[in-house]
């Protein structure tokens, strides 16, 4: 028999779930990562009902700058302005959804790491909420009643996660995944990296493959000997995913936020990935 991975944690839930428990104090947020001007024009074409768009760069990312990855972590101060002009509280149930359950689940990690608790991956996203009968809406995010709850406290680093210094300093003790595509990783990875694409975590159907699949995705890479796992990608979107259904093994990881893509700006850094690429 199969099982759901949402059967192991409450991180992840099911469209149908969500339709048999309303929650009035609950706020769907419609995660983004592609051209913003387009992103919108598809927000704006169908959404869950009551969700708001969140563009990655905007909301769950800072700019970047000459030294970091593409997509470094937000001022909290910034986050927390965004969720209260959502209308979000201490109390609000945040489930994150979109196009792909990597870009979900970066918003998922941001907002864990920024202190909040009651945070939710939407399964399959917006074409499950669809198949279940689940509401749905056209136009801009519509204004949000504030509720009464809580009020939220947000603060740093409360997800595990590595820096760039740390990564260089890695024994052969550490599993490191690399959950970018597999032509991705050939074309340069981190030295010591084992590859184990995200993407393979999912189905045609943009829903998540089962307990026992995922499980022997990371047994074939070694997930469960290793003493301890950090994951990367390109700009930690990929690599969020792939701690959040380590998370729903009961295996704890660490998120190198910066990814190949800060990796990738120092020449020294790249001279070593580019000795261990000539080794192989």
């Amino acid at each position: 028999m199969s099982h759901r991975l949402s059967s192991l944690t409450d991180q992840i839930v099911q469209a149908d779930d969500l339709l048999k428990a309303p929650n009035p104090n609950r706020l769907f947020i419609d995660v983004r990562l592609g051209e913003p001007a387009d992103e919108l024009r598809s927000f704006r074409d169908a959404h869950v009902h009551g969700a708001v768009h969140a563009q990655i760069r905007d909301v769950f990312a800072s700019p970047p700058s000459a030294h970091t990855g593409n997509l470094p972590l937000p001022e909290i101060d910034r986050l927390a302005r965004t969720l209260d002009a959502w209308g979000a509280d201490g109390d609000t149930e945040l489930i994150v959804y979109g196009p792909s359950l990597a870009l979900a689940a970066r918003g998922w990690w941001v907002l864990r790491w920024a202190g909040l608790r009651n945070v939710k991956v939407l399964d399959g996203g917006l074409k499950a909420w669809a198949s279940q009968g689940g509401p749905l809406a056209q136009g801009d995010a519509a204004p949000r009643p504030r509720s009464s709850g809580a009020p939220f406290s947000l603060s740093a680093g409360n997800m595990p996660s590595v820096e760039v210094a740390e990564v260089e300093a890695l024994d052969e003790r550490v599993l490191l995944i690399d959950a970018r595509d597999e032509s991705s990783f050939l074309s340069g990875s981190i030295p010591g990296a084992v590859n184990l694409p995200s993407s393979e975590q999912w189905t045609p159907g943009s829903t998540l493959r089962t307990v026992e699949e995922v499980r022997a995705l990371y047994a074939k890479a070694g997930v469960f000997e290793a003493n301890d796992v950090v994951a990367y990608c390109g700009g930690g979107v990929l690599s969020a995913l792939a701690v959040l259904t380590l998370s729903s093994l009961g295996v704890p990881s660490r998120l190198y936020v910066g990814s190949w893509s800060e990796w990738s700006k120092s020449p020294e850094r790249m001279a070593r990935s580019a000795n261990e690429r000539a080794r192989a």
